[in-house]
């Protein structure tokens, strides 16, 4: 099998010090020709629920041919007191943040194109770049 068909998983926690602090991947869509893989693949046109990935830290999600989408924990990066935690999200060049309060999710999904969308779950936010998120009450 030649190393570009082998899946390659990396899965890598840092746990904090908050039970607040945990967030999960609710739903991982795989719209890709590629199979992508957190420590369980993920087959083209699969939809897979992300709940079994729960975190208080990092993890990534290989996609062979793409390179890793790395979510790194920020723990309280938000000048808000809601959204108070925060995970910075890269893939390729591009960044994103995504902002929740205790218990947040959002879903990915792999775009045949080539590109990835985050949609989070309620009370969560998803920033384009840098940028803070939008402070609620």
């Amino acid at each position: 099998m030649s190393f570009s068909k082998a899946v390659v998983a990396l899965v890598v926690l840092i746990h904090s010090t908050s039970a607040d602090a945990n967030w999960s991947l609710r739903k991982i869509v795989n719209n890709s020709n590629q199979i992508a893989s957190v420590s369980v693949p993920i087959s083209p046109g699969a939809t897979v629920p992300g709940n079994f990935v729960q975190t208080r830290g990092d993890i990534a999600v290989i996609v062979p041919g793409q390179g890793p989408i790395v979510f790194r924990d920020q723990g309280h990066n938000s000048p808000c007191s809601r959204p108070y935690w925060g995970v910075s999200v890269t893939f390729k060049k591009e960044t994103w943040g995504f902002f929740y309060d205790g218990g947040g999710t959002v879903d990915l999904t792999i775009n045949s194109d080539g590109t990835i969308t985050l949609s989070p779950g309620p009370a969560g936010q998803v920033v384009v770049g840098n940028g803070p998120p939008q402070c609620s009450q």
